[in-house]
């Protein structure tokens, strides 16, 4: 049977939920065509024996997008959110995320011998973010909002980013890496801490945007983001859009330069004035395509050859703790724990490798008692490790879906091992863990179709990501088909994925250059 809508997106992620809920708004027929089990992409959560884990975001900035949208969706409520506070943790300093002042004596009293870098550090950060704070809490970003209130917020960052200037050129031309290097010449553990990290080559303007964004613009939805999300998939369902889950998009049907209709796994076919594609485009142009040479060739193999963001491993942990005696070790809800002053992604064969660089604990239940069951606590542990890594996780195949015995008992070592590195700021940790499980980045592959079980969309690095210089990029070579989400838009993200959803939505009918200035 043939169904016809006036748009098709393929993907239930933050994107495409934007997407379809602004084509509610303005009247149009749509359907969300989801691979997985449930909406959410890489903001998907699971409940595992009364534990809530978020599987791969762990909470988001706001930067006056995303709340302004879910107030233009009708959909926001503050007391829905609540902002959540980061702690770095590394051998050499303990320190709190609450004050640029407070950071400062902190990592002075860690590092006594390079103080004079660290203030000037400060004083070189310090106003930048605070300067950003004005132009982020000053009201919505211009693309979040439309009319005459987007021309007066033009207008309004336009006069916040006056103490920008003087540095703008270097923001969008230096990486924090090389401010970092002229500052700590002698001390090597805070030129990687600071700079390099591990997202090399980073423009220095993310570096800053981080910096600001840990001390005052990081939230998370009291419900958990996957609550967050099926509430969004709720409304969009409330308000006539159709959502199919387990409906993977294998074939997009070409006629000339345009897309006639696609079809699923699961052999159902659909037809639709317009496509929008908001998950892996390499997978749209080397598999989905019925004709791959409707999509030019070089552009296509600048695309399939384009390097993703990073992959994590995430260890999910219930643990026999209350909330007071996890409070003690964690202190928050986000700590990185720095574990070494290098990168676990210089040598993909290094069996070591999952212990270097840094993890992340999201104590998800800290604050939300409701996330786990009662006295008990869920924790989430991340830590980088490529798809690569060990030949495909010892699967010796480039396939998300290949597992083998090898695969099953190297999962089980990363997780121990990440257990017993964590045990560092919650000793004692293994003794108290009730469940355990661990999510590869091959498990974020076959849950999102990310290539390589990328977090983020594009590669930060800004000297090898194709879209370094233009940002975005909605159209595509066929004229009704288009991209949204963060591998639309770079630096991707929660926050500028659900914006590419408002911007495509809306370019479809009304034209993309009139989202510029309406």
């Amino acid at each position: 049977m043939k169904e016809k809508y006036d748009v098709i997106i393929i993907g239930g992620g933050i994107a495409g939920l934007s997407t379809g809920l602004y084509l509610q708004k303005m009247g149009k027929r749509s359907l969300i065509l989801e691979h997985g089990n449930q909406v959410g992409g890489n903001m998907s959560g699971v409940w595992r024996k009364g534990f809530y884990f978020d599987c791969g975001d762990m909470s988001t900035e706001e930067v006056g997008v995303l709340f302004p949208i879910l107030k233009d969706l009708d959909l926001y409520d503050p007391d829905e959110w609540m902002q959540v506070r980061w702690r770095w943790v590394t051998p050499d300093c303990d320190v709190m995320f609450y004050d640029y002042d407070q950071m400062r004596e902190d990592f002075k009293k860690g590092f006594p011998q390079s103080a004079a870098g660290i203030d000037q550090w400060f004083d070189f950060v310090t106003p930048l973010c605070l300067s950003m704070k004005g132009m982020m809490k000053s009201g919505p970003f211009p693309f979040a909002v439309q009319g005459w209130e987007k021309l007066a917020s033009i207008f309004r960052l336009m006069a916040k980013s006056i103490p920008l200037m003087s540095t703008s050129k270097a923001m969008m031309t230096k990486t924090g890496e090389e401010i970092v290097r002229d500052m700590f010449p002698d001390e090597p553990r805070l030129r990687w801490l600071f700079g390099e990290a591990n997202v090399k080559n980073m423009l220095l303007m993310m570096h800053i945007f981080f910096w600001y964004a840990f001390v005052q613009d990081y939230w998370y939805p009291k419900a958990g983001l996957q609550g967050f999300v099926n509430k969004l998939a709720k409304a969009y369902q409330e308000r006539g859009g159709e959502i199919r889950l387990k409906s993977t998009v294998d074939k997009i049907i070409t006629s000339g330069q345009t897309v006639t209709a696609c079809e699923t796994s699961k052999q159902e076919h659909f037809e639709a004035d317009y496509f929008v594609n908001t998950g892996n485009p390499k997978r749209l142009i080397s598999e989905m395509l019925d004709n791959p040479n409707v999509w030019p060739h070089q552009d296509g193999q600048k695309i399939l050859q384009a390097r993703v963001s990073k992959a994590v491993s995430s260890a999910f942990l219930g643990v026999d703790m209350n909330r007071e005696e996890l409070r003690k070790h964690v202190k928050d809800h986000h700590t990185i724990y720095w574990r070494s002053y290098d990168s676990p992604d210089y040598d993909i064969y290094d069996p070591n490798a999952h212990n270097l660089g840094w993890s992340m604990i999201s104590a998800t239940s800290l604050h939300l008692p409701h996330l786990a069951p009662e006295g008990k606590s869920s924790i989430v542990v991340q830590v980088f490790t490529s798809y690569h890594w060990q030949n495909g996780w010892k699967t010796n195949s480039d396939d998300p879906f290949a597992r083998n015995q090898e695969y099953r008992d190297l999962k089980q070592k990363v997780l121990d091992d990440i257990i017993k590195k964590t045990e560092y700021i919650i000793p004692g940790l293994s003794e108290k863990i009730i469940y355990k499980e661990l999510a590869t980045p091959r498990s974020m592959s076959r849950w999102t179709l990310n290539p390589e079980g990328s977090i983020m969309g594009w590669t930060y690095d800004s000297l090898k990501c194709h879209m370094a210089k233009k940002h975005v990029r909605f159209r595509t070579p066929l004229k009704n088909l288009f991209q949204a989400g963060h591998y639309s838009i770079w630096p991707g993200g929660v926050v500028f994925s659900a914006m590419s959803g408002k911007i495509v939505s809306r370019g479809i009918y009304e034209g993309f250059w009139r989202q510029l200035i309406i």
